[in-house]
């Protein structure tokens, strides 16, 4: 079963940034962030802090999000380079 993404407002804007700022890392992250819809919980994600939430690394970018099950939905809070 295949979940629904989606993008919160400070994740979108990063995206945007990257995208413009880093083409090849925008284009991990985005295969990254459509592979969470198969797969929420990857072998490379790591659960950050609450429960539901999990952190993934896209070559030099970090994706954090959160998966709701019950609503077959993974949502992405924020994505980031990583320095």
């Amino acid at each position: 079963m295949s979940l629904t993404v989606v993008l919160r407002e400070t994740a979108l804007r990063n995206l945007a940034r990257l995208r413009s700022e880093d083409k090849e890392a925008f284009a991990q992250v985005r295969s990254a962030i459509a592979a969470l819809a198969d797969e929420p919980r990857p072998s490379g994600a790591v659960a950050w802090g609450t429960a539901g939430t999990y952190r993934l690394h896209a070559g030099s970018a970090r994706i954090l999000y959160e998966v709701d099950d019950e609503a077959a939905a993974v949502y992405i809070i924020n994505v980031g380079i990583m320095s």
